[in-house]
């Protein structure tokens, strides 16, 4: 079992980097969008930035989806979620990743891997022309969509680990964690 926890700490190192990727792209966004309106204030129009600015949002939001998925902090049904016991919610989690998140993952992989090689082919470029090599955007849906089932992959062996183990107790938000354990420290102290 430590071996696969192995694997899935690995990957959630993945979902890590790949949000600092995402939180670079959004620094980088505001500051265009920034640039954009001073620049529209004096009536001068860059399609370019426009592009580049189109780029930076793709590149956000699409790297931040797999460490949304990783923090648990996603979009989820909670109606019928919040009245399962704990065993179930881990069981249900398990199976959601494996039998709809990877394969909805790997379907838009397998997709988007086509339009950007016909992008390529074709040697496409952004609808206004301005910025040439357009296959490099197309591929961001391959790259964020692969990441994304990467996660799905860690998330259900932590699952599977959870189900072995007959451990179901689901962690709560990792700052939740982190005070407990501060709190416990301090009171040890005194």
């Amino acid at each position: 079992m430590q071996k696969v926890l192995k694997v899935a700490e690995f990957l959630d190192k993945i979902a890590l980097s790949s949000s600092r990727v995402s939180m670079v792209a959004l620094w980088v966004l505001v500051f265009l969008v920034f640039g954009l309106s001073i620049a529209l204030n004096f009536s001068y129009v860059n399609s370019k930035l426009d592009d580049l600015s189109l780029y930076c949002f793709a590149l956000l939001v699409l790297l931040a989806i797999p460490h949304t998925l990783k923090v648990d902090k996603h979009v989820r049904v909670d109606l019928i979620y919040v009245h399962y016991s704990q065993k179930a919610k881990i069981i249900s989690w398990f199976f959601v990743n494996l039998l709809f998140i990877l394969p909805f993952s790997l379907i838009l992989v397998k997709y988007g891997l086509d339009f950007m090689i016909q992008s390529y082919v074709i040697n496409e470029a952004s609808p206004n022309g301005k910025i040439p090599y357009y296959f490099i955007f197309k591929s961001f849906v391959v790259l964020g969509f692969v990441l994304l089932s990467l996660q799905s992959i860690s998330e259900a062996l932590k699952a599977f680990v959870k189900i072995r183990q007959k451990d179901y107790v689901i962690p709560q938000d990792i700052y939740t964690e982190e005070f407990k354990r501060i709190k416990a420290q301090s009171e040890t102290k005194r």
